[in-house]
């Protein structure tokens, strides 16, 4: 299974969190796992999808 680290500034609590990966999950993708500042999202990411990960994070 490959996975693909997104690395996230300014994430400083639990609700940061709760709200990347409700927001991430609303865009389809699958997550691994989600800690302060870093997520890990099950595939690989291209140019398309991590577009919209930054458009999310915006």
């Amino acid at each position: 299974m490959k996975t693909s680290h997104i690395y996230i500034k300014n994430m400083v609590c639990e609700r940061c969190i709760m709200v990347v990966r409700q927001g991430l999950e609303n865009l389809g993708f699958q997550i691994a796992c989600i800690h302060l500042g870093e997520a890990v999202i099950i595939g690989e990411l291209n140019d398309e999808r991590i577009s919209l990960i930054q458009e999310f994070l915006k």
